[in-house]
């Protein structure tokens, strides 16, 4: 019988098989909820919300049953934090995308719950009110120069759908972890490249095989994640013009169906 259990630590790796040296498929922040479906030893086969399954080492899982009724979203691309137990300890960085718990804040400071029932300290921040395309442009944009990491979801690197998951994300939106699910949202809607608006996502293949996915900026530029994350152009004579982009665009698919603008 499956049970549920939370992300403990700031960043989690998650592997196709119950050993370190197993290819990382994805990883998963703090306080998010998983269904643990089996173990092996001190391995667990879990689900995250969005469908994806792999295997988990113990010490990232921890049991919480606890609710809360205010959550923020962190959106600098690295948030100190301190454990507000021990004035001693030494700050710890909490990944962009993150959600966590407010147990209060006043102008400087946030007190957040962390899973294993002690309480944190953030500096304060603002949270996102508005899901609009300005919005999300902005915070991928706050992530330019993260660097590529297969399986990467989190601010120490991404791969391209992690980081198009993750930024939708924080902004509300729900998508699937890997670009072939992508690319199948039913609220996405097809259109032609010279109508992308910023936000938009352009999806591109070889040998028709789905490989890649960004976020249009208009105008043939997109930000992505290859290397690292970065904006480049599909026109040829723009500065940073990528000639294997250009030849290989998929799709491109509208997001108007979930945010404003």
């Amino acid at each position: 019988m499956s049970r549920k259990a939370v992300i403990s630590t700031a960043v989690a790796s998650i592997h196709r098989e119950p050993r370190f040296s197993s290819e990382m498929v994805t990883q998963a922040l703090i306080w998010e909820k998983v269904e643990v479906l089996k173990e092996e030893k001190l391995w667990f086969y879990i689900r995250q919300a969005d469908g994806y399954e792999g295997w988990i080492y113990t010490f990232y899982l921890l049991e919480n049953s606890e609710s809360y009724p205010n959550w923020i979203t962190l959106t600098n691309r690295f948030t100190p934090f301190t454990s507000s137990v021990d004035e001693n300890s030494e700050d710890r960085l909490l990944s962009f995308g993150s959600r966590v718990p407010v147990i209060k804040e006043d102008t400087q400071f946030i007190s957040i719950a962390l899973p294993d029932g002690k309480l944190g300290k953030i500096p304060a921040q603002n949270s996102i009110t508005i899901q609009s395309r300005e919005q999300l442009i902005k915070l991928a944009k706050s992530l330019l120069g993260t660097p590529y990491i297969w399986g990467g979801k989190s601010s120490y690197g991404f791969d391209c759908s992690g980081f198009v998951q993750l930024v939708l994300s924080a902004i509300g939106v729900s998508i699937a972890r890997d670009t072939g699910m992508q690319v199948k949202s039913q609220w996405l809607h097809e259109i032609n490249m010279n109508e992308a608006k910023q936000g938009d996502l352009v999806f591109f293949a070889e040998n028709k095989q789905i490989n890649h996915v960004g976020f249009s900026l208009g105008e043939g530029k997109i930000i992505h994640c290859s290397g690292e994350v970065k904006i480049e152009s599909i026109n040829e004579g723009d500065a940073g013009f990528n000639q294997y982009l250009s030849q290989s665009i998929f799709k491109t698919c509208s997001i108007s169906d979930k945010v404003v603008g």
